[in-house]
Parts: C-alpha cells; structure tokens; sequence
C-alpha cells in the first residue's frame, strides 16, 4: 500500500503541474490577445490614414471639377443647384467625366485634362482663350443659345437638336432655367444616346 505522504506529494506536485500548465496557457493566450488587438489597431489606422487620403482626393477633385465648369462658363450658382437636385453619388463622376471630355478632339481632350485636372488654376493664356462669358443670369436661369452651346459640346449632341430640345428659339435672347439644362444633360449623357 502506497505511503498517504507520498500520494499527498504526487497529488501536490500534480496539482502545481496543472496550475503551471493552466499560467502558461493563460499567459500565450493573453499574448495572442495582444497580438490581435495591436494588429487591429494598425488596420484601423491605415483605413483611417487611406479614408482621410481619399476624402483629400475627391476634395481636390472637386475643386478642379468646379474649376473645369467655370472654365466652360457654368457659375457655382448652377452647379449647386444641379447637385441639389438629388444626382445618384455613385455615378457622379463618371457622369461628370462623360459630361466634360466624350466630344473633343483628342489634342484638346488631352491638353484641357492636363491643364484642367493637374493645375489648380489655369493659366491666364488658357482661361482668356477657353472662358467664355458666363451663361448664368441672376435669376437661375441661363441664356438658352449660350447653354445649348455648351451642352452640345459637353456630349457631343447636335447643337440644334439641343436647341430644340431646350426650346430654345431661332434668332431670339431667350432664357432656359437650371432645371431644363441638367434634364437636358442626364438625358444626352445616358449610356446608349451617343452612340
């Protein structure tokens, strides 16, 4: 028969043996814890660092869009009014980039995306030879043959198409409101009308 001291000492050294074991589980698991926890929070950063980077780039992507638009003569007056008509977000800029670029020539495409896009102002040669008059009066509405103009170059629809699309009367100072002009605009740059 086995000696109760030597069973106590066994079931003492088994027990600190357990109580070992259970520690250093505990203590890898807190580790691995640690671990996690630290790459987690590194993620989290670089998402915020690159959602911070990206706001920056469609702010200055704004600007620059805005400052493309004076250039071809639409006031910010009519581009807030144009975006607070509810335009779907997700499609924005590439409706915008449809809008600006599909009807140019290629040497003028290329140099206006150059000066345009990359520059934050264009240069005085630039914008005296590509600024013509503003086509937004005070009361929201716009000059009808100076907005089919642009519309017709915008989208390379047929300029009198557009004309008569607007309304717009031959040989007479009419007037065609915002809402009429971005209808206009949606409705040329629908993927399938161009084509």
């Amino acid at each position: 028969m086995p000696n109760p001291s030597d069973r106590d000492t066994r079931n003492r050294d088994r027990i600190r043996d357990n109580q070992r074991r259970s520690r250093a589980r505990r203590k890898e698991y807190l580790e691995e814890l640690e671990q996690r926890l630290q790459l987690a929070e590194q993620r989290g950063v670089q998402a915020s660092l690159e959602l911070q980077a990206a706001a920056r780039r469609v702010a200055d992507e704004n600007r620059k869009l805005r400052a493309l638009l004076r250039l071809h003569g639409v006031s910010d007056r009519a581009i807030d009014a144009h975006l607070a008509a509810g335009e779907d977000d997700a499609n924005a800029v590439q409706r915008l980039e449809r809008l600006l670029l599909p009807s140019l020539p290629p040497e003028t495409r290329s140099a206006q995306s150059t000066d345009a896009f990359k520059k934050s102002s264009p240069s005085p040669s630039t914008s005296t030879s590509l600024n013509p008059e503003p086509v937004n009066d005070d009361d929201g509405e716009n000059n009808c043959s100076m907005a089919a103009d642009l519309i017709s170059t915008m989208t390379g629809a047929n300029p009198h198409e557009v004309r008569t699309s607007l309304g717009c009367v031959p040989g007479a100072d009419c007037h065609v409101d915002n809402v009429k002009i971005g209808t206009a605009i949606e409705r040329l740059t629908e993927p399938g009308i161009l084509t």
